[in-house]
């Protein structure tokens, strides 16, 4: 199928602006975003189908099989609601995984094999276009908007405009990634610097955030692009390069303190400067290659099984020469979290494995020996780990690991369910990647490829699932893989036609109650903090109505009735949200607040210690003290 030069254009400004649009919005993970996304979505395909636009081609068996692992996990998601612990956490769950869906099916059905290549470069640039803005903002933090999560917490590490360090990390190592691959087979020679150019400046922007699983997330995707790629010499090459460039505006933030901790500007031409010298190494690197024709340079195939061999050897004597005794530290290092010495180097922190997710991960395994066929119910382990905290009162909603998190609250057949999914997108990008005859074919499949494997890597060490932005781009890129394969097109019958677009009109209309609700609440917190009580509690039973067994709402409508003094009703609406989210400590504390200003201590006593149950180790109990119920 022979690509037309408007299809092009249009397949390029479309993924280029799908990635601006979830990354630019706070990487799309407060569910109002999300939402509005997945209902636009939805509804674009519904239309399209209704007037026979959609589907344009016939999506190939393996990308079927992708769509249908995604539907199967949304399903099992959705089937939680019947044992969960809050509907309304787990309407949001079964929204987010519509909306990957959805992404999936619109990519699908959109684009053909004249078009997927224009589309994986909007989703490249897209990307790189991401990483150069976060940088800036760090250079210029006043021509971007205020960083409200560096304020607060007053950390040094970069998280624009993810608002999330290791979702920066993400997103530059898998940056890194595709403009390796993508370099490195692309035959214009225009195009292969411009994109070789950008790759310091993602490596430079998971500098930033200090994230050891940026590093390893780089270093895997680097392993991955020599793996799979045709020609594997020029990828040597401009990977040395692009290091150079990477380590010379390393060095330069590390010489400028303002840079490095983000406190200011200053230093930032020095860095700019030195980033631009960076760009040009790696643009000489590029070109040179592409001058010198070395994509077509070889190693035969007798020398490079040596070549393989030593490397093979030597990482083996290596490993069990200083393996154990690395091993043996890395492990105590993580297992045995201390508090790091306050240090004026941003980086020290990647010298070490200290944190928390040893206490998270040993947590959600107990939640699934407990619950080992259904779990708590989608969106809910931080009830569980608020219960079962083993002295840990950190505030934790996910596991930080996708596969953990499936298990704690899907049990095995979500963990199974998800890891079908992960087997499905990589069968497509490898389908394709063996099936490439041009040599940008082979590399853009092979940087998109390389791309879900980093991500599936920072999935399984922190929370990618619910950066949607993240997901988006390794999704969107495998999508469009899969579109390579697609067949020709065949006409829906009109039945056919009509149930499809009553099934994605329904998967519209399903992010709507979550969207509405959240939006009201917002809404009504705003009118109360404005001193318009009336308005705040319209507001708050708008929200109520919208979504009925959202504890959110009830919660909200509760402590507007106390502000007003109407404690009866407060304590109504509280029991209601308890009724809801029973094990969400949060109602029973406000419960046990509204008793006490009734009068009704014992009752009082009794929600606070049922409270206290719930998250016994929480610091808002360190001001009280810790009383029984008779």
């Amino acid at each position: 199928m022979q690509p037309t030069r408007t299809g092009s254009v249009l397949a390029f400004a479309g993924t280029f602006g799908l990635v601006l649009a979830y990354a630019l919005r706070g990487g799309s993970y407060d569910i109002v975003v999300f939402e509005e996304y997945g209902l636009l979505i939805w509804w674009v395909l519904a239309i399209g189908i209704a007037v026979g636009v959609l589907p344009r081609v016939r999506p190939a068996r393996t990308v079927m099989l992708l769509g249908a692992a995604l539907l199967a996990y949304t399903a099992w998601t959705a089937l939680s609601l019947v044992w969960t612990q809050s509907s309304e956490l787990t309407t949001e769950e079964v929204a987010r995984s519509l909306d990957y869906l959805g992404l999936v099916l619109l990519v699908g059905l959109v684009l053909d094999k004249g078009t997927w290549r224009a589309a994986a470069a909007g989703l490249g640039f897209g990307a790189f276009a991401v990483c150069a803005m976060a940088v800036a903002s760090r250079l210029a933090p006043g021509a971007f908007p205020a960083d409200v999560i560096e304020s607060t917490l007053r950390i040094d590490r970069l998280s624009y405009p993810f608002g999330y360090w290791n979702a920066v990390a993400a997103w530059g190592a898998m940056s890194t990634a595709i403009g390796l691959a993508w370099s490195a087979h692309d035959g214009v020679i225009a195009r292969r610097v411009v994109v070789l150019a950008f790759v310091p400046v993602a490596a430079l922007a998971t500098y930033l955030s200090y994230s050891r699983a940026g590093l390893v997330g780089t270093a895997l995707g680097v392993i991955v692009v020599l793996i799979a790629s045709r020609n594997r010499l020029t990828v040597v090459v401009h990977t040395a390069a692009a290091a150079v460039g990477a380590a010379l505006a390393i060095v330069a933030v590390r010489g400028e303190p303002a840079i490095a901790h983000g406190t200011g500007d200053r230093g930032a031409l020095i860095v700019l400067a030195v980033l631009g010298g960076a760009g040009a190494v790696s643009v000489a690197a590029a070109w040179l290659t592409g001058r010198l024709g070395a994509d077509g340079w070889r190693v035969p195939r007798e020398r490079a099984r040596v070549i393989a061999t030593a490397c093979g050897v030597a990482a083996l004597v290596a490993g069990v020469i200083v393996g154990p005794g690395l091993t043996r530290k890395a492990w105590h290092s993580f297992s045995h979290p201390v508090v790091v010495a306050s240090t004026t180097d941003p980086a020290a922190r990647l010298l070490t494995l200290s944190g928390t997710r040893y206490e998270v991960w040993k947590s959600a395994l107990a939640a699934f020996d407990e619950h080992p066929l259904d779990g708590t119910g989608a969106g809910t382990f931080e009830f569980w780990f608020n219960r079962h905290p083993d002295g840990d009162p950190q505030f934790v909603r996910d596991t930080h690991n996708l596969w953990l998190q499936n298990m704690a609250e899907l049990g095995l057949p979500g963990l199974l369910l998800i890891v079908a999914f992960a087997v499905a997108a990589l069968a497509v990008a490898v389908a394709v990647r063996r099936r490439a005859r041009r040599s940008l074919s082979a590399g853009l499949s092979t940087a998109f490829l390389a791309a879900f494997v980093v991500f599936l890597w920072h999935a399984s060490v922190d929370w990618m699932w619910e950066s949607t932005a993240i997901t988006v781009l390794a999704l969107a890129g495998v999508s469009v893989l899969g579109a390579r394969l697609a067949g020709p097109r065949r006409r829906l019958r009109w039945w056919a036609r009509a149930t499809c677009v009553v099934l994605c009109l329904a998967a519209g209309a399903l992010q709507l109650p979550g969207l509405l609700s959240t939006i009201e609440i917002r809404r009504s917190q705003s009118a109360e903090r404005e001193g318009q009580g009336n308005q705040a509690l319209a507001l708050a039973n708008d929200a109520v109505k919208v979504e009925p067994w959202s504890a959110s709402a009830y919660e909200q409508r509760g402590l507007v009735l106390e502000a007003a003094g109407r404690y009866a009703a407060a304590t109504a609406a509280l029991r209601r949200a308890i009724s809801d989210e029973p094990t969400n400590y949060v109602h029973w504390l406000d419960l046990a607040r509204v008793q006490t200003e009734r009068g009704e201590i014992a009752a009082a006593v009794a929600d606070y210690a049922r409270a206290h149950a719930l998250r016994p180790d929480s610091v808002a109990f360190e001001i009280a003290p810790r009383v029984r119920p008779r």
